[in-house]
């Protein structure tokens, strides 16, 4: 099974753009290695505020973000 998302949106807190494009890249990617993502169609999810630092490596971040968007996703499909 396939699960697309067609568009992502990240806010970011200020110090963190020039970080931006390779984090959510890396959220995309942590999201196709999870399994148990529902199939369906989810209009709009609101995910967040996910607690990150400057400190935190983009890895960390993403998969911070990733893991939060599992959660609503799961959660939003009953799960």
């Amino acid at each position: 099974m396939t699960t697309e998302i067609s568009h992502l949106h990240l806010q970011l807190p200020p110090g963190f753009e020039h970080r931006a494009q390779r984090i959510g890249r890396l959220v995309g990617e942590a999201l196709a290695r999870r399994d148990g993502l529902p199939a369906g169609r989810i209009d709009q999810l609101r995910v967040g505020p996910v607690q990150v630092e400057c400190r935190h490596s983009d890895h960390e971040v993403a998969g911070r973000i990733a893991a939060s968007i599992h959660i609503a996703i799961t959660t939003a499909h009953g799960g």
